[in-house]
């Protein structure tokens, strides 16, 4: 199957669920992402312990999973309606997972107090990014945490933003650097932009992945 072309609407759930369950691949993982687990080690992701999150582009619920046993409720929303319907029933009862377009359709009734986004925003062709910070900025409560990962510039190519808005293929996700990053999300204030680590036990890290991780003023 194809990766190229935008798959950023619900056409594009049976090409998520396939990609996500495919042997092999990195994101076929349970384990939660290595910031979630290093920030909330320092502190930095607030008192998780009845938070309540946001989880935009949730996959399997790997990272839903994890909040929820930090004593969060949790509302998973992802393009893959098959993936999310097979994995409901295993999640935590506080684990809310639905199948919705985080551009088009009603998103969970907020504030919450985490907004998370792991590898959504990078599948989000550039005249569309301002839907999604219209969208997604409101969802976070003043003093409330938001967290990215997406591709890392520094490790990776793709096209100029300009080439995916021409071509309509959004060239199986963008990468932003970490100023890329800190300059679209300057409505909130930085707390820490960094790459991932690859190298923390059980956590799932890609060293061609940057994160950042913002407080709502």
């Amino acid at each position: 199957m194809s990766d190229r072309g935008d798959r950023s609407d619900r056409s594009a759930a049976e090409f998520w669920t396939e990609m996500l369950t495919r042997p092999g691949h990195p994101l076929a993982t349970p384990l939660p992402d290595e910031p979630l687990v290093d920030w909330h080690g320092r502190g930095l992701l607030g008192d998780l312990s009845g938070a309540r999150v946001l989880d935009i582009g949730c996959g399997s619920g790997r990272n839903s999973r994890w909040f929820a046993e930090q004593g969060a409720t949790v509302d998973g929303i992802d393009l893959a309606a098959p993936l999310l319907e097979s994995v409901q029933s295993t999640m935590p009862e506080s684990v809310t997972l639905t199948a919705l377009d985080v551009l088009r359709e009603p998103l969970p009734t907020g504030p919450f107090d985490l907004v998370y986004d792991s590898g959504c925003f990078h599948h989000i062709a550039p005249h569309r990014r301002i839907t999604y910070l219209e969208r997604v900025l409101p969802a976070v409560r003043p003093g409330g945490r938001f967290g990215i990962v997406a591709f890392a510039a520094e490790q990776m190519e793709t096209p100029a933003d300009e080439q995916i808005v021409m071509s309509g293929d959004s060239a199986g996700g963008m990468a932003f650097s970490l100023d890329d990053l800190a300059t679209i999300f300057q409505p909130l204030k930085p707390v820490e932009l960094r790459p991932v680590r690859d190298d923390r036990e059980g956590a799932f890290g890609l060293d061609f992945l940057n994160a950042a991780l913002f407080t709502a003023e």
